[in-house]
């Protein structure tokens, strides 16, 4: 008898045990018995459903692609956040706004999640993806002498540079020239949430090769509740 006649067989013989089972000895029957089986069954079942959330990323268009570092407070929940946007600036059928909030990085670590973080931020800038990131003051000043950053001042219009003037941090960046590497968000809509405890400043930097600049100006009026 093959393997499968075999499956079918005892199916079929444990089909008729679980009939006269209670509902509660029927999942533990099932549990013993089926493990296996229902975990393949849903390892099959994620492994479909990322191929094919996959598939529909490859055909989506990103329009705007940021990471925020180190959220202990959900002050930058993602998925609210890319749904907000996207209604902001009326994103089109077939692009989308992609932003993360998992990644945590902490550079006296050497913890195996603090790597992977790291890793990811790295290899997404490496490959030019990355658009943008918001992180607290410490990774923020760190990540402006190690990443080419645009200078805000030259990405935002005139009269958004003059209104946001106060908020702009300046440093050496890169190639060691002094520019507006980062924007302080002391007084975006973020930090202003209940839950905020005020015990870390948060910073927006901007890679320098996005192509992305008129959706990055309309993240940050977005960001500070300014008319798209």
């Amino acid at each position: 008898m093959g393997i499968g006649s075999r499956l079918k067989s005892n199916w079929k013989h444990d089909r008729e045990t679980l009939k006269a089972l209670p509902f509660r000895q029927k999942l533990g029957f099932l549990a013993d018995y089926y493990r296996w089986v229902i975990l393949l069954l849903l390892i099959l079942f994620l492994l479909f459903y990322y191929i094919g959330d996959l598939v529909w990323q490859s055909h989506q268009t990103i329009d705007l692609q940021g990471f925020f570092l180190n959220d202990r407070q959900d002050l930058f929940p993602a998925r609210k956040l890319t749904d907000e946007f996207s209604d902001y600036q009326n994103t089109p059928s077939g692009h989308r706004i992609a932003f993360e909030d998992s990644l945590y990085v902490d550079l006296d670590s050497s913890s195996e999640y603090n790597a992977a973080s790291q890793g990811k931020l790295v290899a997404y800038i490496a490959a030019r993806e990355l658009d943008f990131l918001v992180a607290p003051e410490e990774l923020a000043r760190y990540y402006a002498q190690s990443f080419l950053l645009y200078d805000l001042e030259e990405l935002l219009p005139a009269s958004l540079a003059e209104y946001l003037q106060e908020d702009f941090y300046y440093a050496a960046d890169g190639t060691g020239k002094e520019k507006a590497c980062g924007l302080n968000l002391c007084r975006s809509r973020f930090l202003q949430d209940p839950a905020y405890d005020g015990k870390e400043q948060y910073y927006l930097l901007v890679l320098s090769y996005t192509p992305h600049t008129d959706a990055m100006v309309s993240f940050i009026r977005y960001a500070y509740n300014l008319d798209s």
